[in-house]
């Protein structure tokens, strides 16, 4: 059964000790100093669970067994990099699926998203930091998933490396 929540996919990522995850801070990332919009596109990504810690599941739900993280799991999202200027946004087709942040003129990036699941029962905030170069995406997703799962307290930090390549 897919992760319930981030992987993000939450993409891009983290940066340990960049900032905080409050749903405040990742969703305060100011714009960069990057000019124009070379780092527009989509790009085909894989995203590698490398860390987890707290308390990650696994989780009953109904008649499945969830985590939240599990060190190891890789997958493959596409994401969608729109760059104006010193402002970043990609969206993803996981959780959360938008992160926003600044772009940096030497193609560095910080982005930041934070999402609800389960009706707001779980709440997931990520902070990416990574660069673009010929082409490639590479970055690292911090991440946090806290609340309840049918009952269950979670509260999880993850770490992902993504990698990623241009499709057009």
């Amino acid at each position: 059964m897919r992760n319930i929540a981030l992987i993000a996919s939450s993409l891009l990522l983290a940066a340990c000790g960049t900032g905080g995850l409050s749903a405040e801070e990742v969703q305060s990332i100011p714009d960069g100093t990057a000019v124009g919009s070379s780092l527009s596109g989509r790009y085909a990504l894989d995203v590698r669970v490398v860390e987890c810690r707290g308390r990650c599941g696994p989780f009953t739900v109904g008649i499945f067994s969830s985590s939240l993280c599990d060190v190891g799991d890789v997958d493959t999202l596409d994401a969608e990099v729109t760059q104006a200027d010193g402002h970043l946004r990609i969206e993803t087709d996981d959780l959360p699926s938008l992160f926003e942040g600044g772009a940096y003129a030497d193609d560095s990036f910080e982005v930041g998203g934070y999402a609800t699941q389960l009706g707001g029962a779980l709440e997931i905030t990520a902070r990416s930091v990574g660069s673009f170069e010929g082409g490639q995406l590479r970055a690292t997703i911090d991440s946090r998933s806290w609340g309840t799962i049918e009952g269950q307290g979670a509260d999880c930090h993850g770490v992902r490396e993504v990698t990623g390549v241009r499709e057009d």
